[in-house]
């Protein structure tokens, strides 16, 4: 019995050890398994990025070798301008797009800008600035307020001495705001006048007649007074000062503000990369 007993503990002392080395041996096989995997990916991720690095460096050869700029818009001189910080000596000339110039000679050309930015019917007088509009009626010197009736709505107006025909029945060319249209009566040089002032519903551009169907005006002649200007706000002034100087430059047959602006933009684009070819460059 002691003897078996004795065999019994050999044998499972040995099985134990058999175990615990069978449990090492897989536990290290794993963990070297593992670390081996670990390097591969590295090895691969590496190989990937100087692939990329590779692909990166030839497509910007190729480009800087055979770039050419055949047009460009003003968004995009303007955010690659930006972007470039030194600046190289200018390539040869460009060729640019002139502005066509307007055919002279005509009778409208010669004629003067109009008077009060506005002009003249065969039934009242108009003015206008950028804000409002402006019409004098001549009626009897013997009309009284009582006697008008005028009315207006966005874009319909009628004026007219009650019991006769209207004077107008129309509509403006452009919207108004008739909460603050207004009309009096007054005295001007022993005429009896019916003044009907009106609010653009837009401002900032000039109407080329008072009522739709009526005698237009040339908007391009234009010339506002310089000491109404200093009456206007910054943003309001600088606007103006713009349409102004827009509508010289064009009666010149010269570059507008914003086209000098698209030159300007693209001539420090050149400067910035006087590696690539600009012989075909045009402002769009």
């Amino acid at each position: 019995q002691t003897f078996s007993l004795t065999l019994v503990l050999v044998r499972s002392k040995l099985l134990g050890q058999a175990k615990s080395t069978v449990n090492w041996d897989y536990d290290e096989q794993l963990n070297i398994f593992i670390e081996k995997k670990k390097e591969e990916e590295q090895e691969r991720i590496a190989s990937e990025k100087a692939k990329q690095k590779r692909e990166a460096e030839k497509a910007k050869a190729q480009e800087s070798k055979g770039a050419k700029v055949e047009e460009i818009t003003e968004e995009e001189a303007k955010r690659i301008a930006e972007k470039s910080k030194a600046a190289t000596e200018a390539p040869g000339d460009v060729k640019m797009e002139e502005p066509k110039k307007e055919e002279a000679g005509s009778e409208d050309d010669k004629a003067p800008p109009p008077l009060g930015n506005g002009g003249k019917t065969d039934k009242y007088v108009w003015t206008q600035t950028l804000t409002e509009v402006v019409i004098n009626i001549p009626v009897p010197a013997d009309t009284r307020a009582k006697m008008m009736s005028v009315s207006f709505g966005q874009k319909k107006i009628k004026a007219q001495i009650k019991g006769q025909p209207p004077i107008i029945d129309g509509e403006f060319p452009e919207r108004i705001k008739p909460d603050t249209a207004l009309w009096t009566l007054e005295d001007s040089n022993g005429q009896r006048i019916l003044c009907i002032t009106v609010e653009k519903f837009e401002g900032m551009h000039w109407w080329d007649c008072a009522v739709a169907g009526d005698p237009k005006i040339d908007t391009k002649k234009i010339r506002p007074e310089d000491s109404k200007l200093s009456d206007l706000d910054g943003e309001t002034r600088s606007t103006v000062e713009k349409m102004m100087f827009d509508q010289q430059q064009k009666s010149k047959g010269l570059p507008t503000s914003d086209e000098l602006q698209k030159r300007e933009m693209l001539k420090k684009f050149m400067e910035a990369h006087p590696e690539m070819d600009f012989s075909k460059a045009k402002i769009s």
